[in-house]
């Protein structure tokens, strides 16, 4: 984390285009190090961002009663899958009339409907149907026979299904609906009728044709037309007896849609749930959408929410989205070939592969289908956003169109509120009811689509229901549109006399439906006896409270009690104390009023580090009148860690106390590198002297290893006597703090000289080191090879010894012109 203020960012900007020397660029550096970090530390805890400061979870916004801004409440996910079983039967057309590829997306969709189904209690049988021209033939082929829909089922439903086939005319050339009604009625009746539903998918391309059949043979057409449609109303009646289910499916351009409206209109009419939506009726497609119209069909037998993705061909990436809303759900991908493969990745970017059964503790995941043209991954407490699936295939399998899909199921709670809790009679009141969802997500346009909330009233004094007209579209008494807080009004009756009843129901395909009950009762005229609840907004651990008030204000001759309790929270563990405060007549005061959340084990939904949000409000009431209610929003984390604990106490003392320390350990490793600079021996002048105090060779030092120049002393008893630079050498020379130089001479220890004093090494040799800034190093003697490889008369040399020796033997040499250094050997 950076902190920049002014002056500062402007001095290390400066400094940043500044040469400087290496000693006092470290000290620069040190010295504006420190400097920042006091600044920092003396900032306020204002200036830190939210993220770094205790109880800052985020949460999203819902608005309250009065159009503000309040964290907005989340339902717990529904725990577990939904294991309600279905029983299906499915009727594929195998007449010769089939065009080019049909027989093979009837196929495929069959395999879609094993995958997607969430229960493995559910049982399947696949058959095909055309009719039978000879005594011999049969009109159906059951290649599935009745099976389970657990893990081995849904592999073997989507094998068998592979053994459907297209008929020949010899072979059955027509299309019988009447045995495929039966054969599929008698199937779904050979179990006992346990109350789960029974539902007979018939996908055909054609019209009811038995012409050529075997059971009508001998007949005028008149006459057998009228015995066969006969024989279908009295199939349907049988159907709708046995509580089948028949939704019929039609594809190409010989459908006759009318009778496949009487079908579906024939057989037994009540879906899974009473919505328009979910009650059979037929649907007519082209072939290339078959699949996804029988998985519409499914999505809505099953009441599961059907949202359609991308369409590719493999190289290539599907999508698909998962609503917020989703609890569990299936991403089913129809790839056409077994040879494409799909990999999953989840709206975070994370790969999840087939050994990711367990999950990652939030979500579960199981894999079917995989190497088959149609596979699925089904996702227990799915992650809300757009899912990914890469496919890949081998060359010549890249020709077939694939799609992806998602069917899920999912779980509300609802909080209904009243603009005034306790109406009188004759009085209008605002009604609102807000849907809620899991983790805090706030849902869009298309998570709301199709969810409806109804409303009515009842009560004491009159008998008629009073509908309630809920919306959330903006208009009217809604304030804002699409924002999940459907509002409407109703007026009390006038000759309601006690207590009254407020409920809704939210409801959707896919939704389980979500019923609440808002008890109050008739306010009397010039009331004596109030109270007003403030449960301010919070983040706790489990096991934590939230404080608020109760005022109340008694006014009336007789005493009262308020009755406190926690409504519309079921499941989440919440408590409200006290439960009950006496109110003494002519009194008025306020209290304390605690809610409790229960601990990790009780809260019914699990809790992480992101924190979840319970919803809900605490009423207070004077027997079955409300006085006041006040909306709870409550978000849930998880117990930190101990050192983040240890933060959320002592952060603001933590935070400067670290920058003082990295300022303190930044100035000591300053000093001990100035330190090391001072010492070092770059720079230094060697200079070799002979008996009369002549330089005949010269070195200059560089720091080596251990911060000293270590070397030899070469060829001193000939005439070119020179030092090199030897690790591990005899000789070694480093700087001291006063400004001297240390020597190392042997076994005889250190010594330590000034600059420019001689000293003595062997009988005719001395060594001389002195500040060698500027100076030439000498390499070589009179007669001897120069380290650049030149010859030098002993005249020459002479010469240049005798103008070097002219110069101040204590150091102080004059100035010469710069030259390249020669390298140390």
């Amino acid at each position: 984390m950076t902190y920049t203020t002014g002056a500062v960012g402007r001095a290390c900007a400066r400094a940043s285009t500044t040469k400087e020397h290496p000693l006092l660029a470290v000290r620069a550096r040190a010295y504006r190090l420190a400097a920042v970090a006091l600044a920092a530390a003396a900032l306020p805890a204002a200036a830190l961002p939210a993220a770094a400061l205790p109880g800052t979870a985020p949460t999203a916004l819902g608005t309250d009663a009065a159009g503000h801004g309040r964290p907005a409440a989340v339902a717990p996910a529904a725990t577990g899958a939904s294991d309600d079983p279905v029983d299906y039967a499915v009727a594929v057309d195998e007449s010769a009339s089939l065009g080019a590829g049909e027989l093979d997306r009837e196929k495929d969709a069959v395999a879609a409907i094993a995958v997607s189904d969430p229960s493995p209690r559910s049982r399947m049988v696949v058959f095909g149907f055309a009719d039978a021209r000879t005594a011999t033939q049969s009109p159906v082929d059951e290649v599935c026979p009745m099976r389970q829909l657990d893990t081995v089922g849904r592999e073997q439903i989507a094998e068998c299904a592979g053994q459907l086939r297209e008929r020949t005319p010899q072979g059955g050339s027509g299309t019988d609906f009447i045995s495929a009604v039966r054969q599929g009625v008698t199937r779904l009746k050979e179990a006992p009728d346990s109350g789960r539903p029974r539902v007979l998918f018939l996908l055909t391309d054609g019209y009811l044709d038995v012409k050529d059949s075997y059971r009508y043979r001998g007949l005028d057409d008149r006459t057998r037309d009228e015995q066969a449609n006969e024989d279908l109303t009295r199939a349907l009646r049988e159907a709708a007896d046995a509580k089948v289910q028949i939704r019929p499916l039609g594809f190409g351009r010989a459908v006759d849609r009318k009778r496949l409206d009487e079908m579906a209109a024939g057989g037994y009419r009540n879906g899974c749930r009473d919505l328009p939506q979910t009650r059979p009726q037929a649907e007519v497609v082209d072939a290339e959408n078959l699949g996804r119209a029988l998985e519409t069909a499914f999505a809505a037998a099953r009441c599961l929410y059907r949202d359609p993705g991308s369409r590719t061909r493999p190289p290539g990436d599907l999508s698909v989205r998962v609503s917020p809303l989703a609890t569990e759900g299936t991403i089913v991908v129809s790839k056409g070939d077994p040879l494409v493969t799909a990999t999953y990745y989840d709206p975070e970017g994370h790969k999840v592969d087939p050994g990711d059964g367990a999950g990652d503790g939030e979500s579960s995941f199981e894999f079917t289908g995989r190497g088959k043209p149609v596979e699925s991954l089904r996702i227990t407490r799915p992650l809300a956003g757009t899912w990914r699936v890469h496919l890949d295939a081998p060359a010549g399998h890249r020709d077939r169109t694939a799609s992806i899909s998602v069917l899920w199921q999912g779980a509300v709670r609802s909080d209904i509120r009243l603009e005034k809790p306790s109406p009188s009679a004759g009085e209008r009141t605002r009604v609102e009811v807000e849907v809620l969802t899991r983790a805090g997500v706030k849902l869009d346009e298309r998570d709301l689509h199709g969810i409806t909330v109804s409303g009515q009233l009842t009560g004491k004094g009159f008998t008629q229901k009073v509908p309630i007209t809920l919306a959330d579209d903006g208009r009217g008494q809604d304030e804002h549109g699409l924002d999940g807080v459907f509002s409407g009004t109703v007026t009390v009756p006038r000759d309601a006399t006690g207590d009254l009843l407020f409920s809704s129901t939210v409801e959707s395909v896919g939704l389980r439906p979500d019923t609440r009950s808002y008890p109050t009762g008739i306010a009397p005229l010039n009331a004596k006896f109030g109270a007003v609840l403030d449960i301010p907004a919070a983040t706790v651990h489990p096991g934590g409270r939230v404080t608020g008030t109760l005022k109340v204000s008694n006014k009336d001759t007789a005493a009262h009690t308020v009755r406190l309790a926690v409504a519309d929270a079921e499941g989440t563990g919440l408590s409200v104390d006290p439960a009950e405060v006496p109110v003494e007549p002519g009194a008025a005061r306020t209290l304390d009023v605690t809610v409790r959340v229960a601990d990790a084990d009780g809260l019914g939904a699990p809790v992480d580090d992101d924190g979840t949000a319970l919803g809900g409000k605490v009423t207070a009431a004077d027997g079955t009148r409300v006085l006041d209610d006040a909306p709870l929003s409550i978000t849930v984390t998880a117990v930190p860690s101990l050192p983040r604990r240890i933060w959320d106490a002592w952060w603001q003392l933590i935070v400067p106390g670290a920058f003082v320390l990295v300022a303190v350990v930044a100035a000591l490793l300053s000093r001990r590198r100035v330190k090391r600079l001072r010492l070092a021996p770059g720079g230094l002048l060697l200079e070799l002297l002979d008996a009369d105090g002549t330089p005949v060779c010269s070195r200059k030092a560089k720091t080596g290893r251990g911060n000293r120049y270590e070397f030899d002393l070469v060829d001193a008893a000939t005439d070119n006597p020179r030092i090199e630079r030897r690790d591990r050498g005899t000789y070694a020379v480093r700087r001291d703090l006063a400004g001297g130089v240390v020597l190392r001479a042997g076994g005889q220890g250190e010594r330590t000289l000034r600059l420019g004093e001689q000293l003595a090494l062997t009988g005719t040799l001395s060594l001389r080191i002195a500040d060698g800034r500027g100076r030439r190093p000498v390499t070589g003697r009179r007669g001897g090879p120069s380290a650049g490889g030149r010859s030098r008369t002993p005249g020459r040399a002479t010469a240049r010894a005798g103008a070097s020796a002219a110069t101040d033997h204590t150091g102080s040499y004059a100035a010469s012109a710069p030259e390249q250094e020669h390298p140390d050997i």
